[in-house]
């Protein structure tokens, strides 16, 4: 097999393309036929690697080239009458990439298509059209008047003696006068070998110009020798067998003979079953092996070849070519879908592609609190209905279990009564792929306050009055309690000061939302600081009242130079404002209250309340 195998029927090959490459002559008599036009012909140069011809062959006179390293023959046929003029370089590599290196050559002719062109006094010096061994990496060929029908023998040397590609390039082809050379007979006629998927036959085309006859050849390998078809003289040839097929040309004016080959094989065009999702049961789980689809998608394949199968992570990778390169531990983050192909390892013929996805986490995090809370009231019931779980669909089964026996197997559980156990468990199974996960959470059953007592600390007479609540515990160990003063902001504290005198409560609130109790309501013993006596029902009177643990013994009201304005009476009325029937202004005024303590102790007090208008 001589070439690089393609994978789509390829149509009739054409001579003069930039990419025509074909093996050169080493010495005369096994020169090339080759011609060029306007697009570049490239070939590679006989080197080391593929010659053992290190030296031009002796009897030739070889005008300006002192030596002849690894010579290329060739022939050129004058199609149209004309100057021709020729660029030649030699670089490294095909695309004229790498390092230019020097090449050398000389031109003999003219010759008719009757003579021995290879013979010695053909390739005189007289016979000599153009030669040049400077030293450059580009030189230009010169062939004058030429006339058609004309051969003309050229030598390529190559004097850097390294493997590479030499171009040849016709430059005055669109100018007046110019000449064009004959490129009726050229190697390669039948183009690449062709590994062909899902067809049973293709045709080989070796049409080219100028030809006398054609003959066909099929490798038979038992006798390991191309033997002719008979009676097959067309330039085409129909197969519909694999195998080695070459064909022999043979020159109208020269009866050059000139053959190709070629490699045929059909293969089946490979199937890839779509195979189903895969699962990653652990959301830390970052890397998954995709291989392990590959016995599914592979499924309704023959044994004619093996078959690779290739993961792509997109359509553009794919039309890159350009496969997941190592599908047994591929990264993934999140779930996406892959593409797979089945391709033949020796054909590398390719299926339809097939999808499937990777989902990385199958159920939500944290389905069930790692506590639950259920509240009872204190006679023990429950006082709304508590609902454990989610229904995350059709795909997905539940069982709920405690004390290792299961008790539902919904996606919801409901409790209507308190269970007797207080650790229950979850299992959420994906029932696509099998997978599941367990959690767990741990029953607490809180009711509210039995009662809230209230202790009373101190008064305004006292340095200040602090109140605490005690709130009696219900239902539940540790439970905890938030309170607040009347209608005020809730606090975790139970201690309050700072309160105003006069009736308060305190409520003390179950934190998980299980209840509220409230306190009766207490007197807090103190003084008002001010009030405003307009008969709007608010604060119209000032007076202080005691209570179970304060005793009111006297008290005076004072304007601010000391006159005694209003003595009340404990359990009397409270003073309006007046003296002996007249408003008075709006101003501080003073009080003294003397006071019995619950034991016994006594104490008075003295400070100013402001009367406003």
């Amino acid at each position: 097999m001589r070439h690089k195998a393609y994978f789509l029927f390829l149509p009739l090959f054409f001579f003069g393309i930039y990419t025509s490459v074909f093996a050169q002559g080493t010495t005369c008599a096994s020169l090339d036929p080759f011609c060029a036009g306007s697009d570049q012909l490239v070939f590679p140069n006989s080197n080391i690697n593929n010659s053992t011809v290190t030296n031009g062959q002796p009897g030739p006179t070889y005008g300006c080239l002192l030596s002849q390293p690894y010579p290329a023959w060739f022939y050129l046929q004058v199609e149209k009458s004309g100057n021709l003029r020729f660029n030649i370089s030699q670089f490294q590599n095909k695309d004229g990439s790498g390092s230019q290196y020097d090449v050398d050559f000389v031109v003999w002719g003219p010759f008719k298509q009757t003579d021995d062109y290879c013979a010695d006094e053909s390739l005189s010096a007289e016979n000599i059209i153009d030669c040049s061994y400077e030293p450059d990496t580009e030189e230009e060929m010169m062939i004058s008047n030429a006339e058609e029908g004309q051969i003309y023998v050229v030598m390529i040397t190559n004097y850097d003696e390294l493997p590479g590609f030499i171009s040849l390039k016709q430059t005055n082809s669109q100018q007046a006068n110019s000449g064009s050379t004959d490129c009726g007979i050229l190697d390669e006629v039948l183009g690449p070998d062709r590994m062909l998927c899902g067809v049973n036959e293709t045709v080989l085309d070796a049409t080219t110009q100028g030809v006398a006859r054609y003959e066909w050849y099929g490798f038979d390998e038992l006798a390991n020798n191309f033997k002719v078809i008979p009676n097959e003289i067309n330039p085409t040839l129909k197969i519909t067998k694999s195998g080695r097929y070459k064909v022999i040309v043979y020159a109208k004016q020269t009866n050059q003979p000139d053959e190709d080959e070629i490699e045929v094989q059909f293969f089946s065009e490979p199937v890839a079953s779509k195979p189903k999702d895969i699962f990653i049961c652990d959301p830390a789980q970052n890397t998954i092996d995709l291989t392990v689809n590959s016995n599914d998608i592979l499924t309704g394949n023959t044994s004619e070849e093996n078959y690779l199968v290739n993961f792509y992570e997109s359509l553009q990778q794919l039309k890159a070519e350009n496969p997941i390169s190592n599908p047994k531990s591929y990264q993934i983050q999140e779930t996406q879908e892959v593409l797979a192909v089945v391709a033949g390892e020796e054909s590398e013929c390719a299926s339809d592609l097939v999808r499937f996805q990777v989902e990385v986490s199958f159920v939500p995090e944290a389905i069930l609190a790692e506590e639950t809370v259920i509240c009872i009231d204190l006679a023990g019931n429950i006082t709304q209905q508590s609902e454990l779980g989610r229904d995350l669909g059709s795909n997905y089964s539940y069982i709920w279990s405690a004390e290792g026996i299961s008790i539902s197997t919904a996606p919801i559980l409901n409790f209507s009564q308190v269970p007797s156990f207080d650790q229950l468990k979850l299992q959420v199974t994906d029932t696509r792929s099998g997978c599941s996960v367990e959690f767990q959470t741990k029953l607490l059953v809180y009711s509210k306050a039995r009662t809230v007592l209230v202790k009373i600390e101190g008064s305004d007479f006292t340095g200040g009055t602090t109140v605490t609540a005690d709130a009696e515990n219900g239902t539940g160990e540790n439970t905890t309690y938030e309170y607040r003063a009347d209608t005020g902001s809730w606090q975790e504290s139970a201690r309050f000061s700072k309160l105003n005198p006069g009736y308060h409560t305190i409520s003390a609130r179950e934190i998980n939302g299980c209840g509220i109790t409230v306190s009766p309501k207490f007197y807090l013993v103190g003084y008002q600081r001010f009030f405003t006596p307009n008969s709007d029902g608010y604060n119209d009177t000032w007076n202080i009242t005691g209570n179970n643990e304060i005793k009111i013994l006297n008290l005076y009201v004072f304007d601010r130079y000391g006159k005694l304005l209003k003595e009340i009476i404990p359990g009397g009325g409270a003073w309006d404002g007046t003296y002996n029937g007249r408003n008075l202004p709006a101003s501080d005024y003073w009080f003294k209250v003397t006071y019995e303590m619950n034991g016994g102790k006594r104490g008075s007090f003295s400070a100013n309340f402001t009367l406003k208008r």
